[in-house]
């Protein structure tokens, strides 16, 4: 049974300009079916909206104050709060603090899917997202939903 220290762990970056990623329980590190990661988000950064179409999420704000899109909910998140997106649910987060934010993501699957997605014909990503970092990142395109 491993005991995983973070500062023993590589940091990674994210899927924008600003996100760092440690990735702290997964099949390097001897689970069976378990991710979890904790993510680190730079001012003024954002998580694009994206899905999962294999599985839900959980994501456990630990630090800072960020805007999250989970559907059709927008709301503001911080310490204390638990967001889970369904498996299939557009979900995002933005970062418009000057302070970075910090949280955990859980996925009870070693086989995550992530499908960038965008609304057709809007501008990428959240609306009232220009001139922060990734806003017109070149992994945005129209959702893919395959049947």
């Amino acid at each position: 049974m491993p005991i995983i220290k973070t500062q023993n762990l590589t940091k990674r970056q994210g899927s924008s300009p600003g996100l760092e990623v440690y990735d702290l329980v997964d099949a390097a590190q001897g689970s069976h079916s378990l991710t979890i990661g904790e993510l680190t988000m730079a001012p003024n950064s954002r998580v694009p909206r994206h899905i999962h179409p294999n599985t839900e999420e959980a994501m456990i704000i630990l630090e800072g104050t960020l805007e999250v899109v989970l559907g059709d909910q927008r709301m503001t998140v911080g310490p204390g709060h638990t967001v889970l997106a369904p498996a299939g649910a557009v979900h995002g987060f933005l970062n418009r603090s000057p302070e970075p934010a910090r949280m955990l993501f859980v996925f009870p699957t070693h086989q995550v899917e992530r499908v960038l997605s965008s609304i057709p014909g809007a501008t990428a990503g959240f609306p009232s997202e220009k001139g922060l970092t990734g806003y017109e990142s070149p992994q945005d395109r129209p959702l893919d939903r395959r049947s």
